[in-house]
């Protein structure tokens, strides 16, 4: 059984750093934000566990944010008043019925609201900070915008802002290092007497790999399929190598978040729907070296995970990408996730293609097998039961 211990905030800052990777103006925006709320919240003197409900909000506040077009449409957004922006219920939607984060789901739904007597501080203090971060010229020396950005919070005061937290923002605007952590990168989330970290049941993990899966089949119809099988196949197969129940399931989270990377691929490659170019596919390989990084940041004891999530596209002569391993390098989970991924990806039908019949599959496998790219025992027991496999590919694409 694996031990892990997570560090939320390092987990949810990777997380949402992912999807700001395809264009630079949006990079560590949730970052930034958490860093910026959490000054605001330090100066207005909030409670450690009001604290913590705003960091965590804010690296989760634009959850609900599913392509990067609407990305750029929020960045020149001056919300609406008395209108949740659609981003706002998405994310609201997608976190209120979890254990881990369904308390923070009603800030995420409220962060754009405008200021009123009801609206409580800890998204009236996201509200700000966001805006902060977007307002900011990254290509400029940010205190060389302090002024003008105190001049627009100043007439927005009382009436989109809150005054006290836009008061708290004229005391940090004071501070040239508050400003300068933000142009390099220095961002601060928490003092280090204060503790993000628990220990994460099987449960709480098989959750929040559920969430970042959403995100990423939210891209596509076909991407859903993808993971969905995956993820069937190769407990399927664990079950078969009589591996424990609870061994099973972490196979089964690591196959949920296999490809997280793509998070970071852009729409139109992602979203394509022909074969790739050679230059597609060179973008395309990056996703599995992001998925490794992404789920490593989940705490001390994820490696394993990460490595068995990560590597269904090494291969045991070195031949493989991301990270050019070979066989001494996977260990038997690895194996059997690069087998399930390979043989679901060969059966399943491509926006391009059909798929494949059980036989060119069979052949493709023991061709990989006799290139030195798969194992060879794991291999003849997906052929085994290629039927079965094939029963599961078909279900997973099948309209619900």
């Amino acid at each position: 059984m694996l031990h892990i211990e997570a560090d939320l905030i390092s987990t949810l800052a990777s997380f949402s750093r992912v999807g700001d990777l395809k264009d630079l103006t949006f990079l560590a925006h949730s970052q930034r934000v958490a860093h910026i709320s959490y000054r605001l919240g330090r100066a207005l003197t909030l409670s450690r566990l009001e604290l913590k409900e705003l960091v965590l909000s804010a690296l989760m506040h634009d959850i609900g944010i599913m392509t990067y077009k609407e990305q750029l449409t929020l960045a020149d957004l001056e919300p609406k008043k008395n209108h949740v922006a659609s981003h706002c219920q998405v994310g609201y939607n997608l976190l209120k019925g979890t254990q881990t984060f369904g308390w923070l789901a009603q800030n995420i739904l409220e962060h754009h609201d405008y200021h009123s007597s009801n609206l409580r501080i800890i998204p009236a203090i996201l509200h700000l900070a966001d805006r902060v971060d977007i307002l900011l010229d990254k290509n400029g020396y940010s205190l060389n915008q302090v002024d003008n950005l105190l001049h627009y919070f100043t007439l927005k005061s009382g009436h989109i802002f809150n005054p006290a937290v836009v008061d708290a923002l004229r005391g940090l605007a004071k501070i040239p290092s508050f400003w300068l952590d933000l142009d390099y990168g220095n961002y601060t989330y928490y003092d280090e007497h204060d503790s993000f970290k628990h220990i994460l049941t099987l449960d709480e993990l098989e959750e929040l790999a559920q969430l970042v899966t959403y995100l990423v089949d939210s891209k596509s119809q076909f991407t859903h399929d993808h993971s969905q099988a995956v993820t069937r196949v190769v407990a399927f197969l664990a079950g078969k190598l009589h591996m424990s129940q609870d061994h099973v399931r972490l196979l089964k989270i690591a196959a949920m978040v296999h490809d997280i990377g793509k998070l970071a691929i852009p729409d139109e490659i992602l979203l394509h729907p022909g074969a790739l170019t050679r230059e597609q596919r060179l973008v395309m390989k990056q996703h599995t070296y992001h998925s490794y990084h992404l789920i490593r940041c989940i705490g001390p004891g994820a490696e394993h995970l990460a490595g068995w999530a990560s590597y269904h596209h090494e291969r045991l002569n070195g031949t493989g990408y991301p990270f050019g391993l070979s066989a001494s390098d996977l260990d038997r989970e690895a194996r059997l996730m690069a087998i399930a991924d390979m043989t679901e990806s060969l059966l399943e039908a491509r926006p391009y293609r059909q798929g494949m019949s059980q036989e060119r599959v069979a052949q493709i496998l023991k061709n990989s097998v006799a290139a030195g790219h798969i194992d060879p025992e794991l291999t003849d027991l997906a052929l085994s039961y290629l039927d079965e496999i094939a029963e599961i590919v078909d279900a997973c694409q099948k309209p619900a």
